[in-house]
């Protein structure tokens, strides 16, 4: 019986790989008022022209929906490993477990990720290749519970306005933030959000998140996060290339899902590293 990978959109993957592993995404859900979208379904500039109008908020995913998912692949013969984005930061994560409660112990397995973004891709993208592997289920989540200490991720944001507006941040801090210009550097540890430094001015915020993410080299994977600012992640990547002796096509730029955007806002950039 093989296999089957389940994961939440906060997961974010590099084009492609979602279908070549047949990965099911469970969609997170953001809100414009009472107009209500699935995270990663409608185009990022109808989601930017919205957000200018009102700015989202995001919920996670029904017990319902990972329930469906769940019973699709067990139907269809699988067994099901659930990798959700950390329990710390959503609900995400308890709702795929009430989920697995509907069935049997060997049929559906969740595990939390510890992490979000391009770094539960990097765990997400290992359990598809232990599963295509033929790995049993039993050690598919192993192969996810012993990549999480491996996992390193550093995200500036280019202000904390958008981690306000969405109940990420204390208005205050938010405040302080805007009046000094400061542009804080996080990092996710025991998959929590930590603020790791508070910068000021844009390229000094960017030379940091590097020298933070080179801390963790030599290093098996790499990839870069952004927000609506493309050319400055696929600087990153080149100047991360060149000091690491990666090849530059082997960094993949994503640019986050929605429900992710919403929190973060235009101009967050991250690198997410997995060290040997």
């Amino acid at each position: 019986m093989s296999v089957k990978i389940v994961t939440d959109t906060s997961c974010d993957l590099p084009a492609g790989l979602e279908q070549a592993f047949d990965i099911t995404a469970v969609p997170l859900v953001f809100l414009f008022g009472d107009e209500q979208f699935k995270d990663k379904t409608i185009p990022m500039a109808e989601f930017w022209e919205k957000a200018r109008a009102v700015w989202p908020k995001t919920s996670a995913p029904s017990s319902g929906d990972f329930e469906r998912a769940f019973r699709q692949a067990v139907d269809a013969g699988h067994q099901v490993v659930c990798i959700a984005v950390t329990s710390k930061l959503s609900a995400t994560y308890n709702a795929a477990l009430i989920a697995s409660q509907r069935f049997a112990p060997d049929q559906v397995a969740v595990v939390d990720s510890a992490t979000l973004a391009i770094s539960q891709g990097h765990v997400v993208l290992a359990a598809a290749q232990a599963a295509r592997a033929g790995l049993s289920l039993a050690d598919v989540v192993y192969t996810v519970e012993a990549m999480r200490d491996k996992l390193h991720l550093y995200i500036s944001l280019d202000t904390v306005q958008y981690l306000v507006k969405g109940g990420r941040a204390s208005k205050l801090s938010g405040i302080l933030a805007e009046l000094l210009k400061i542009r804080p550097l996080l990092v996710v540890q025991d998959g929590e959000l930590v603020l790791l430094e508070k910068l000021r001015g844009r390229q000094n915020a960017k030379q940091r998140l590097l020298e933070m993410a080179l801390e963790h080299f030599p290093a098996e994977r790499a990839a870069i996060a952004h927000v609506a600012c493309l050319d400055e992640a696929q600087e990153l990547a080149a100047t991360l290339a060149a000091k690491t002796g990666f090849a530059v096509e082997a960094i993949p730029i994503i640019e986050v899902g929605m429900a992710l955007a919403t929190h973060g806002g235009p101009g967050t950039l991250g690198i997410g590293v997995v060290t040997p």
